[in-house]
């Protein structure tokens, strides 16, 4: 596909870009308070917000102990919720989970009748966290430590209505910001306790993970939550998904005339069809092989590029003296050179935004490799993300790749400020070429972890 931009072009020679404005989450806020109160016939008792997430790196490795570099943006879910003592949850939604279409039909349950493979759509998120929290609450979930703080009585119920900001199906993580917003709500209304600590946000964190993982359906490893719930604005997270520490990097690109740009495709971004517990299996099944817990285990506490070939090295002779492999063998080592690149990579990340003067232009090509790890290793792009990567680069983007789990939704580029506006035109051309939907665009800032905000 052609993604070539002239040099003399300028934006106002094509199309202009469509634009998603910055969200006024005050009055949004306001305005679903009021519809609370229609539906429902009484007034909110608060409204809590949490952000969707972007990743620099780290795709595919939280489910396999890797370093994951996400930030929380600056779109958000909200979850209205006044508290009932029958221990029924009932919520509504002003988005369908699965397509941007209104969606007002009031689902019901009552909590304790919550379990896998018994509530479908977007209310699974909804749901899934309450079944969560009393999962984690008891100790039950995959990191058995017992949160008795996150358990919900039996007589503990909810009236709950949603809205997002976040676009819907953009692999920005709008599951994971409904998922977050939900358990802010629920906690606070059944504890009385607005500003969970950071260790309650882990835990919370663990039953949103719960949720998504065996009510919903979604295998997917912890980086969203963590992100929605454990972000500090201006920062990015270096998340050790090993056990779930974190360091946070400061990383304002701003300072040196940067900024994140996002584009939806618009290519529809779903990850319960099994694509990514697919993905999932094979890096586990290399792991088998090589006879460690995690891929992660597989590498040195700072590893090079060299440990990474050195491991892939030893996956071969493994199987060649018979080890026994589970999965498709050409695809199994596909995912573990994805893996142990991708690894690398956030490490050599995370080391330069330490430094004081972060060399961006490093970073970006990093991120170009990153996407071509995704593209030919963990294969989960699709036509309209390399698009929108090869339209970013040809414009002069720093660096752009595949944000999420692939298989349709956004990429991130590093861009100048003052080149966003051209860098969009090439971008909305090169998709136009292509007969592709028409994108969208969004700049994206390092913002706050989830939080009540009424």
């Amino acid at each position: 596909m052609s993604c070539e931009l002239s040099e003399t072009a300028t934006p106002e020679d094509f199309a202009r870009p469509r634009w998603v404005g910055q969200p006024d989450v005050l009055e949004r806020a306001q305005r679903l308070s009021q519809k609370f109160e229609e539906a429902y016939g009484r007034a909110p008792v608060g409204v809590w917000a949490a952000p969707g997430r972007a990743n620099l790196m780290g795709e595919y490795v939280d489910f396999s102990g890797g370093m994951c570099l996400p930030f929380a943006h600056q779109y958000v879910t909200l979850t209205v919720a006044a508290p009932r003592e029958d221990g029924v949850l009932n919520a509504q939604s002003m988005q369908d989970a699965d397509e941007s279409v209104a969606d007002d039909r009031p689902r019901s349950t009552r909590i304790d009748d919550i379990e896998p493979g018994v509530i479908s759509g977007w209310f699974g998120y909804v749901a899934g966290v309450a079944w969560g929290m009393n999962r984690v609450a008891r100790g039950a979930s995959a990191h058995p430590v017992a949160v008795p703080e996150l358990g919900l009585p039996t007589s503990f119920g909810a009236d709950l209505m949603v809205d997002s900001t976040v676009p819907i199906g953009a692999g920005l993580a709008s599951s994971a910001a409904l998922e977050c917003s939900v358990a802010l709500s629920l906690f606070s209304l059944n504890t009385g306790n607005d500003h969970p600590n950071d260790a309650l946000r882990r835990a919370l964190a663990r039953a949103c993970m719960d949720a998504e993982n065996y009510i919903v359906g979604a295998n997917t490893g912890g980086l969203d939550q963590t992100a929605s719930l454990r972000s500090h604005a201006g920062e990015i997270l270096a998340l050790d998904c090993r056990d779930f520490d974190v360091v946070r990097l400061p990383a304002d690109p701003a300072l040196a005339g940067l900024t994140w740009l996002a584009i939806d495709t618009r290519a529809p971004h779903k990850l319960a069809d099994g694509q990514y517990s697919s993905r999932r299996a094979e890096c586990e099944a290399a792991a088998a092989v090589l006879d460690v817990p995690t891929l992660r285990d597989a590498l040195p506490e700072h590893p090079t590029p060299d440990d990474a070939a050195a491991v892939l090295d030893r996956f071969d002779h493994l199987l060649e003296v018979g080890a026994e492999l589970t999965e498709d063998r050409e695809n199994t080592r596909l995912r573990l050179r994805h893996s142990m690149t991708e690894m690398v990579r956030s490490v050599q990340i995370a080391d330069e935004l330490h430094s004081d003067s972060p060399d961006w232009a490093f970073v970006g090509r990093l991120l170009v490799e990153g996407h071509e790890s995704m593209r030919d290793d963990c294969e989960v792009t699709v036509p309209e993300l390399d698009a929108a990567v090869d339209g970013c680069l040809s414009a002069g983007a720093l660096g752009a790749k595949v944000v999420g789990g692939g298989f349709g939704g956004s990429v991130i580029a590093l861009v100048s400020l003052e080149s966003v506006d051209r860098l969009a035109a090439a971008v909305q051309l090169c998709f136009a070429q292509n007969g592709f939907r028409e994108p969208l665009f969004l700049t994206l800032q390092p913002s706050e972890a989830g939080r009540r905000i009424l």
